[in-house]
């Protein structure tokens, strides 16, 4: 199945994906500094994500968890001029590469790159930051509740929130996996249940080139 949802993936790419030199050179950039690209988005779910910035207008973008910074170029690709996008990763290394890649792709001018644990970060921005208008969350899956509830609190109501990963081929349904990234995805889904400050939300699953995982999506209230 695996090799079917990847050519599937592959001819999505060909037909509807235009190619991107500023996203073809993060990808060689990245290779070329000896990282996999499997922590990345799929070019079709960057697509989705550069959709949703596009459908709602928006203009302040938060992004936890950056790697290389591929997702991140999507979500600036989507922006106007005026746009601005805050990117927060947690390893230096990481950090370091994602910089060197924004900076080759001139995209600087947008895109903020802060290095620290995401929650410390958010935690730390001053108390009159304007709120962001999408909400990427793609980073350590042990802190998304924690994630989630920081997210609120630097949104506005009509705020999109994505958080990627959130079915991990279907290891949340394993009541024996007690691993941290899976018990908090698990937390996750109870914490949105409900929730007081959400709108509405759902989840997909997703299968494709980065195999079974899926997007969980919430609209703030």
């Amino acid at each position: 199945m695996q090799q079917m949802w990847t050519d599937i993936d592959a001819y999505i790419e060909s037909h509807l994906i235009l190619e991107d030199p500023i996203l073809i050179q993060t990808l060689k950039h990245t290779d070329e500094r000896g990282y996999p690209d499997h922590l990345a988005v799929a070019p079709n779910q960057g697509m989705l994500l550069q959709m949703l910035i596009q459908m709602n207008q928006c203009k302040r973008v938060l992004e936890l968890g950056t790697f290389a910074a591929y997702s991140t170029m999507w979500l600036a690709r989507a922006l106007p001029q005026d746009g601005y996008i805050l990117t927060i990763e947690g390893r230096d290394t990481h950090a370091t590469l994602a910089q060197e890649n924004i900076n080759n792709a001139q995209l600087s001018q947008i895109i903020e790159l802060k290095c620290g644990r995401a929650a410390d970060v958010i935690r730390d921005l001053p108390s009159d930051t304007e709120a962001f208008d999408f909400i990427f969350i793609d980073a350590d899956k042990q802190s998304y509740p924690e994630y989630l509830e920081l997210s609120l609190n630097v949104s506005h109501s009509g705020t999109i929130i994505v958080l990627d990963n959130v079915i991990r081929a279907g290891e949340i349904l394993n009541s024996e996996n007690h691993k941290p990234s899976i018990e908090g995805i698990r937390e996750m889904f109870v914490a949105m249940q409900n929730h007081p400050r959400i709108l509405s939300c759902t989840a997909l699953q997703t299968v494709g080139s980065k195999g079974h995982d899926g997007f969980a999506i919430a609209i703030v209230k």
